[in-house]
């Protein structure tokens, strides 16, 4: 795992338009999952800037939602949407539908990125971290943290949340692109660079799993082998 400071979340747009691009020339099937909240800007430009020919073999899924009715104003399929972003011609497959308990809905999006992750030749996961040391949907000291289903959905004093779950990460993910910008974090990223936690108390530390992770953010440089 690298951590490579970057001064703007806008710097943090070559390496991973780069890394698609490589993959898709190469004529891997890519799945792309794609998180909401401070990336959503960034999404947006690497789509942009992908070749549109080069969306063919390209799929997207969230990697997190908030639990609701499709397109209600928190969801970040919908925020995603009215940023912007555009798939082109990649099959984009978004967590809510109509008229679905929290439970149907999980149970529908795991059985969906089941067979995305089967298809796929390569998972480049995007994700945001939090302060809190969170990533994807997951949320230290919750039920998503130790789950053994791809999918958890979970109630939080904020969201009703829907999220791929560390064992979902952890045995499906290629590489990983997490961009993490802002003072507030200054804590969780020196603790993911110089500390090995529990997942319970740092979910973050999956991204330590992974074949490949690379932290963007702008305070810290450094390497965990």
């Amino acid at each position: 795992m690298e951590f490579i400071r970057i001064a703007s979340m806008q710097e943090g747009v070559a390496p991973l338009l780069g890394r698609l691009v490589e993959e898709l020339e190469g004529g891997k099937k890519v799945l792309w999952l794609v998180p909401g909240g401070s990336n959503i800007p960034l999404s947006v430009e690497v789509m942009k800037q992908l070749p549109d020919e080069l969306t063919d073999n390209l799929t997207i899924y969230l990697t997190d939602e908030r639990y609701g009715e499709v397109d209600h104003p928190d969801s970040n399929a919908r925020q995603l949407r009215e940023a912007g972003f555009n798939p082109k011609r990649a099959r984009a497959v978004w967590v809510l539908a109509r008229d679905l308990s929290l439970e149907d809905t999980c149970e529908q999006y795991a059985m969906s990125v089941s067979a995305a992750f089967e298809a796929a030749d390569f998972v480049i996961a995007q994700m945001g971290m939090g302060a809190d040391g969170h990533v994807c949907g997951i949320l230290p000291g919750t039920v998503a943290v130790d789950s053994d289903k791809l999918v958890v959905g979970y109630v939080t004093e904020t969201f009703t949340r829907i999220t791929l779950s560390p064992k979902a990460l952890r045995n499906n993910v290629d590489v990983a692109y997490v961009f993490a910008l802002g003072d507030e974090k200054r804590e969780a990223l020196a603790n993911l660079l110089s500390k090995d936690l529990p997942l319970s108390e740092q979910p973050a530390q999956i991204l330590k799993k992974l074949p490949e992770a690379y932290v963007y953010n702008d305070l810290l440089e450094g390497e965990v082998s």
